[in-house]
């Protein structure tokens, strides 16, 4: 945790709003990212958002060690989104395709389209594994958090985080290449068969 966080942490622990406030600007694009990775959905990922903040206001006051701040507040930001997707599970917001449609360069339409699509393939393996697996890889690939601080977070052993890294891999894999078979074989007899 760099100074300056730190020393927000601790105004905000002597009852600095301000503190808050510049917290929450430091925070929020990564938290609601880490939240909308989670769930899948913008909606959801706000409000996640919103309620860890509150909590993170109101129990400040119970962080013993402000240096440990950004894992304590993750824990929180984890533990909220378990609880509220687990109320949300099934929703599935859908994209839309046509937005791709306004750029001028149907080369890069192709290009978009097919970048787009690879990263609902990875999405959908992702949003396959199981929670905690789901929640490991988040934390470790797409926000850079390292196994100690996954552990802290995620309130476990590091050997735990690496066993969840190294099994996430490996169903990611197998998922991956049952897509990819899928789609290899996607049109039979003029049928089109669709993975989900």
């Amino acid at each position: 945790m760099d100074d300056n966080s730190l020393e927000l942490v601790l105004a905000l622990q002597q009852g600095d709003s301000t503190a808050f406030e510049k917290l929450f600007e430091m925070y929020k694009v990564k938290a609601i990212r880490t939240a909308y990775l989670m769930t899948n959905n913008k909606a959801l990922a706000e409000d996640i958002c919103q309620e860890a903040f509150v909590q993170c206001y109101l129990k400040i006051g119970d962080l013993k060690n402000p240096n440990q701040f950004k894992t304590w507040f993750y824990r929180t930001l984890t533990r909220i989104t378990w609880k509220m997707y687990s109320k949300e599970k099934g929703f599935v917001p859908v994209e839309n395709i046509f937005e791709m449609a306004e750029c001028n360069d149907t080369g890069q339409v192709e290009i978009d389209f097919i970048k787009k699509e690879t990263s609902k393939k990875v999405m959908r393996a992702i949003n396959a594994l199981e929670e905690k697996q789901k929640t490991t890889a988040l934390l470790y690939y797409y926000n850079d958090f390292s196994v100690a601080e996954i552990a802290s977070i995620m309130g476990c052993f590091q050997g735990t985080v690496k066993s969840r890294l190294h099994a996430a891999r490996k169903n990611l894999k197998n998922s991956l290449a049952i897509e990819e078979k899928f789609d290899e074989e996607g049109v039979k007899n003029g049928v089109i068969y669709k993975v989900r």
